[in-house]
């Protein structure tokens, strides 16, 4: 039912935008612009910034379950049946999961004391142009490989300069391995984990040269796998930048431009960051 407080609201856009205004009768035809309606009138300009006019949304997301591949050994999700349809009436799950499990982002003050934390990190940033950068010939070659300085100067020869508040992803395929934990993980005798990540420097870069909102990483950390430093979390995190990890599909948009990402990320209070349904816009 269209409310009269929806239909008022509805002819004050239409008449201040100069659009024609409906009836009342016309408004409960075509469903009384809900909000979800809406809402997708207000992405529709977002959505029209894209190159290729929004022609669909990509979900850069991994399903969220209880094999996939974790970063430290044993933290891996939990889940059970808390309520049944066929006992209660209705169905919900219980689950026990550190916030730094699936396709996650990585907030501030994840390593930073008086870094933001998710709950109170600001909306806006969480929108953002995607750029990909392609370093997965190097990675096949090393799995300790980086996405570096040069590798973005490549980028930038190819595409133009990275716009600002651009999502900065590296893709390097390893998402490949994610049905294989151990594959993911890929630690040797002495547990030491081996995969791609970005370099110090390409993140100084990034955080001293171009205006971008964050980086992502289609591997379980923003360095790379034996990195006992941690130097990308650091800077990018103390940047006030924030990071994701576990990105899928990030090859369905690599030569897309103009695409356009939201990070769908559960607002935990005083969470250091948490998984997400990564939603790229097309």
């Amino acid at each position: 039912m269209c409310s009269p407080q929806v239909e008022k609201i509805i002819r004050e856009r239409l008449e201040k935008e100069g659009r024609p205004v409906f009836s009342r009768r016309n408004l409960l035809k075509l469903g009384g612009l809900s909000a979800a309606g809406l809402a997708a009138a207000t992405l529709a300009p977002a959505r029209r910034a894209s190159a290729h006019g929004a022609a669909g949304v990509v979900d850069l997301s991994h399903v969220f379950g209880t094999a996939m591949p974790t970063y430290l050994l044993g933290e891996g999700p939990q889940r059970e049946d808390f309520v049944t349809v066929e006992n209660d009436g209705f169905y919900i799950q219980r689950w026990n999961y550190t916030e730094h499990a699936g396709t996650h982002v990585d907030a501030p003050g994840h390593f930073h004391t008086d870094g933001e934390t998710i709950d109170n990190y600001a909306a806006e940033l969480l929108y953002s142009p995607a750029v990909v950068i392609d370093i997965s010939a190097k990675a096949e070659e090393n799995p300790d490989a980086t996405l570096d300085v040069a590798d973005i100067e490549a980028w930038e020869s190819a595409n133009g300069e990275i716009p600002a508040g651009a999502l900065v992803f590296m893709y390097s395929g390893w998402e490949s391995r994610w049905d294989d934990a151990e594959a993911f993980r890929n630690a040797d005798a002495d547990g030491v984990m081996h995969f791609p990540g970005f370099s110090a420097e390409a993140a100084a870069f990034l955080l001293a040269e171009r205006d971008i909102h964050g980086i992502g990483v289609d591997t379980l950390s923003l360095d790379n796998g034996p990195s006992a430093t941690f130097d990308v979390h650091l800077s990018v995190l103390g940047a006030g930048k924030y990071g994701i990890e576990g990105v899928a599909n990030l090859a369905s948009i690599m030569d897309t431009p103009g695409a356009l990402v939201i990070v769908g990320v559960p607002r935990w209070e005083e969470g250091s960051g948490g998984p997400c349904r990564l939603l790229a816009l097309v």
